[in-house]
C-alpha cells in the first residue's frame, strides 16, 4: 500500500476482519459491514501480537527480518 492510513500523531494503523457485532446473528443489511456481515476494526497491539504468536517460525523470522531493516516505509 502506497499511502497507509495513520492516526493523529502519523502511525500506521492496522486492521482486522470482525463479524459485524451489529449484525451478529441476522440478516446482513446495517451500514456498518459489507454484504456477508464482516467489518474492519482498528486492531490493538495484543490483536497484532497474537496474529504473530500463531504464525509458523519461518513466517517470523522473515517478518523480523523487514523489521530489523530499519524504517524503509515498508519497502525492500
Amino acid at each position: 500500500m502506497d499511502d497507509p492510513k495513520q492516526d493523529d500523531k502519523g502511525r500506521g494503523l492496522l486492521y482486522v476482519k470482525s463479524i459485524c457485532m451489529v449484525c451478529r446473528d441476522r440478516t446482513y443489511n446495517c451500514p456498518y459491514c459489507d454484504g456477508v456481515g464482516t467489518t474492519y476494526v482498528e486492531a490493538s497491539d495484543t490483536t497484532v501480537a497474537r496474529w504473530i504468536n500463531n504464525l509458523n517460525l519461518e513466517r517470523i523470522e522473515d517478518i523480523m527480518k523487514k523489521i530489523t531493516k530499519g524504517n524503509n516505509n515498508g519497502t525492500g
